[in-house]
C-alpha cells in the first residue's frame, strides 16, 4: 500500500527542485496534490494543454477527482493554503502554485481514456488531446472571443494529433441533448478547425 503524505511529500520536493514555469513543477505539483487529496484526479485545462502542446502560457493547474477522506488535513499538512477556489503552495524560490478542483470527473463530454504520465516515481494522469479540444469547443460555443481564441491555439498546436472526425461524430450526436452549446457545437467546431487551417496554410 502506498504511503500517500510521504509520496506527496516527495513530489513536491522534486517540485521545488524543478525551474520556476517549468511544466515538470507543474506536474510533479499537480500529483501531489493529487496524490494526498483526490482519488481518480485527472489533470485538465491550461496545463494539460500547456504538455499536449509545448506552448507555455501563465495559467493554473486544474484537477477533477474525488476528494479523499481528510482531504482539507491532508494538504494543509503539505504546505498548501486554501483562498477561495484555489489551494496555493509556496516554492523555496518565490513562485507560488494555485490549484483548482472544478469538479469531481470529467464531463460528458470526455470520452477517451486519460493519458498517463509517468514521473519515475509516481504518475498523473491527463485528459486526452481530443477531450480538451472538446472541451475547448464547448467553451467557445458561448462566442466569447477569448474562448474561441483558446480552441483556435489549441488546434494549431495539436492539429494532426486531434480526433477531427471523432469531434464532428460528437458535436452531431451533442445537437440531440437540446442545450444550446449542444445547438452551437457543429458550427463552433466548423469555425475553429477553419481558422486553424488558414493559420497552418500561412
Amino acid at each position: 500500500m502506498s504511503d500517500r503524505p510521504g509520496d506527496a511529500a516527495q513530489l513536491l520536493q522534486r517540485a521545488n527542485s524543478e525551474s520556476r514555469n517549468s511544466i515538470q513543477r507543474k506536474l510533479l505539483t499537480a500529483a501531489a496534490f493529487a496524490t494526498a487529496g483526490l482519488e481518480e484526479a485527472v489533470l485538465v485545462g491550461g496545463v494539460a494543454a500547456e504538455l499536449h502542446t509545448g506552448s507555455y502560457r501563465p495559467t493554473d493547474i486544474d484537477l477533477v477527482g474525488h476528494r479523499r477522506s481528510g482531504y482539507t488535513q491532508s494538504l494543509l499538512e503539505l504546505g498548501f493554503k486554501k483562498e477561495g477556489r484555489h489551494w496555493l503552495f509556496s516554492f523555496e524560490d518565490g513562485e507560488s502554485a494555485a490549484i483548482e478542483v472544478p469538479g469531481d470527473h470529467l464531463e460528458g463530454f470526455a470520452t477517451e481514456p486519460p493519458q498517463v504520465i509517468d514521473l519515475a516515481p509516481g504518475e498523473l494522469a491527463v485528459i486526452s488531446i481530443t477531450d480538451l479540444m472538446m472541451d475547448r469547443l464547448l467553451q467557445a460555443t458561448g462566442g466569447e472571443l477569448v474562448t474561441f481564441e483558446e480552441a483556435v491555439r489549441l488546434a494549431v498546436a495539436a492539429y494532426e494529433r486531434i480526433g477531427w472526425a471523432d469531434l464532428g461524430e460528437r458535436a452531431a450526436n451533442a445537437t440531440i441533448d437540446g442545450s444550446l452549446a449542444g445547438a452551437a457545437l457543429p458550427d463552433t467546431l466548423a469555425a475553429v478547425r477553419r481558422k486553424a487551417i488558414g493559420l497552418l496554410r500561412n
